[in-house]
């Protein structure tokens, strides 16, 4: 690299990467300038002076807007880190100001939304008041990438099984699946409940690339009974619930997410006394990282209530 050019990038603004981040991330100059309360001229004379700093076109300018050149997809896989790894330095600093400031991002799977993360949102909620959480739901293909580049400082639920050197995995407990249906299904009146009966009633399953869409299947071929053909594939813990109580499905849910609504009388579990193993589930954070003071203490947080989880259940 050429010593001109090491002396250009020297001359890099933070501001510059920040406006470049959201540019692209936005996919708008407009909405770029809006959400950093900017005006639009100022983030088009930022972008042009990144662009003239590093001699290389940044961005397309087409009827139809802006398009990030091939320099801008490589530029962004470096910039989204540093950035996460400014927003963590602010988090800390401002942590060890004032313990009870901060932010915990964090990411969920359906194994952890309905119980064990709402728990432990309440009980960090309950000690440290003043500190924000956000909470992205998703599948693991959207929420790892996520918390590599430092967009969230953690990811709650089912551990995944093809794992990350950039990533540190945690277990928490093991869980288990339970085939459930509404309260008053005809499957919940059987005097002789057979599991030859299940197939004859429209399924929710994962979708066929989940992981957990494994553990069914499973099931199926163990106790030789055909895949359902009358289903509906969702991962969506509030779609499955719904359908459930609409409808005369029936699904696999995770123990712990499907209890309160089971106590509740909502949902029914079958009598299906087999373990029907689902994983691990735990949290998962960037390796070669600390954690801040807020994520740490929301990590406490965790860890407690899944060890009420497993004492109770």
């Amino acid at each position: 690299m050429s010593e001109p050019f090491l002396a250009r990038i020297r001359d890099l603004k933070f501001k510059q990467l920040l406006v470049f981040e959201r540019a692209v991330a936005l996919g708008s100059t407009h909405k770029a300038a809006e959400d950093l309360h900017m005006s639009q001229p100022n983030v088009f004379k930022i972008i042009n002076q990144l662009e003239s700093l590093l001699d290389v076109p940044l961005f397309e300018r087409t009827s139809k807007g802006m398009v990030p050149t091939v320099f801008a997809q490589r530029l962004m896989t470096r910039v989204k880190p540093l950035l996460g790894d400014a927003r963590a330095m602010g988090e800390e600093l401002s942590s060890l100001r004032n313990a009870e400031l901060g932010l915990v991002n964090v990411g969920t799977l359906i194994s952890a939304a309905a119980r064990l993360l709402p728990q432990s949102i309440a009980l960090m909620k309950q000690r440290h008041p003043r500190v924000d959480i956000t909470v992205l739901e998703g599948s693991n293909n959207l929420l790892f990438p996520k918390l590599e580049i430092g967009e969230l400082d953690l990811v709650v639920g089912r551990l995944p099984d093809l794992r990350s050197h950039d990533v540190s995995y945690h277990p928490l407990f093991e869980e288990q699946l339970v085939v459930v249906t509404r309260a008053g299904h005809p499957l919940t009146r059987l005097v002789s409940f057979s599991l030859n009966e299940l197939v004859k009633f429209p399924w929710i399953l994962p979708p066929s690339d989940s992981p957990v869409r494994v553990r069914v299947d499973d099931f199926f071929r163990h106790h030789q009974l055909p895949a359902p053909s009358n289903h509906v594939e969702s991962l969506s813990l509030l779609t499955n619930i719904g359908l459930l109580q609409r409808s005369d499905t029936v699904t696999m849910l995770p123990r712990a997410a499907a209890k309160p609504m089971i106590d509740a009388g909502t949902l029914f579990a079958l009598p299906i006394t087999e373990h029907i193993p689902f994983g691990t589930i735990g949290y998962s954070l960037r390796a070669h990282r600390s954690p801040t003071p807020t994520t740490t203490a929301f990590i406490k947080a965790l860890s407690e209530i899944s060890a009420g989880i497993v004492s109770h259940d």
